[in-house]
């Protein structure tokens, strides 16, 4: 007897729904700081602890390490990545108003429906969060968006290897690293959003500089943002 493709497909769907909340887990321990920066991590303790076997450990680890919150060596295995870097981040920002920029130079002319649309997308979704706290749980939803409008920036330049540097560098994600430590009253700050709106602003217009002008504030606001938090 043939096996039923419908059943075969539910199997595939279960197992990578698995997968996919085995690497949320381990995300958010890693960004609220359950696992410490650093910490040694086992698959025999994470399987254990999440009560699955280690295929999907193993596949959120590598996610994971591909969005250098965790890394690997040879001899000890995976550990938690260490802290970041304040004179990193720094840099990061600095390197991102380089690359940003130049990319709204280039595409914000352009006046693309799709980019339009996907920073617009980006930004109400945004705008509808209510709670900003310091779990990852609370301000996650806020991340993909942000994540979404920068990536559009980016991909405006039609670029590929901008577009490429840019995905590898996981910026916004390593800057929420440090929301574990932020003192907040719970919302979006009033600047982001005013920041984020000034960048849309000049790209429905299509004014490269304006544009360029807006990520600046914007990065550079980011930037004293994170020294804030991080003093």
């Amino acid at each position: 007897m043939s096996k039923n493709p419908l059943l075969k497909n539910i199997r595939v769907l279960t197992r990578s729904t698995i997968a996919d909340q085995v690497y949320i887990d381990i995300k958010e321990r890693i960004l609220d700081q359950t696992l410490k920066p650093s910490e040694r991590l086992t698959i025999e303790n994470l399987s254990r602890s999440l009560g699955v076997s280690s295929s999907p450990i193993r596949e959120a680890l590598t996610r994971l390490e591909s969005e250098k919150l965790v890394v690997s060596e040879f001899y000890t295995g995976y550990s938690v990545a260490p802290a970041p870097d304040p004179k990193y981040l720094r840099d990061l920002l600095d390197f991102r108003i380089m690359l940003e920029g130049e990319c709204a130079i280039i595409g914000a002319p352009k006046k693309n429906h799709d980019t339009l649309a996907a920073m617009s997308s980006a930004f109400e979704n945004m705008a509808k969060t209510k709670r900003l706290g310091t779990r990852y749980r609370e301000y996650d939803n806020f991340i993909a968006e942000d994540i979404k409008f920068h990536q559009a920036i980016v991909a405006s330049s039609e670029n590929l290897a901008m577009i490429e540097i840019y995905s590898k560098l996981n910026a916004i994600l390593h800057q929420s690293r440090l929301y574990i430590s932020r003192s907040t009253d719970g919302s979006p700050a009033e600047e982001v959003m005013l920041e984020h709106h000034q960048i849309l602003a000049a790209f429905v217009n299509g004014d490269s500089k304006a544009a360029a002008s807006a990520i600046k504030l914007h990065l550079n606001g980011g930037k004293r943002r994170l020294l804030k938090i991080n003093s």
